[in-house]
């Protein structure tokens, strides 16, 4: 018996309240992300986070760079 079979062979037997909450947790897992596809994106962000400039610029450029979105947040 194959785990479709094995399923209705459960379901055939509930209320139908409890069938149909079955089938909504069917199209429930049916709609759901894959979780292959969170492995890449979690790779992707461990690969954006070892690629970032990390101590390549001073605090006087941070603060600068800092200042400067800061005046143009208050002209805009």
């Amino acid at each position: 018996m194959n785990i479709a079979q094995t399923i209705y062979q459960h379901v055939k037997t509930m209320p139908i309240s409890k069938a149909v909450e079955v089938l909504h947790f069917i199209e429930f897992l049916e709609t759901k992300q894959d979780i292959t596809s969170n492995v890449t994106e979690s790779n992707d962000v461990i690969e954006f986070m070892q690629n970032l400039p990390i101590g390549q610029r001073s605090d006087d450029e941070i603060n600068t760079a800092i200042q400067a979105l800061r005046d143009e947040w208050h002209t805009s």
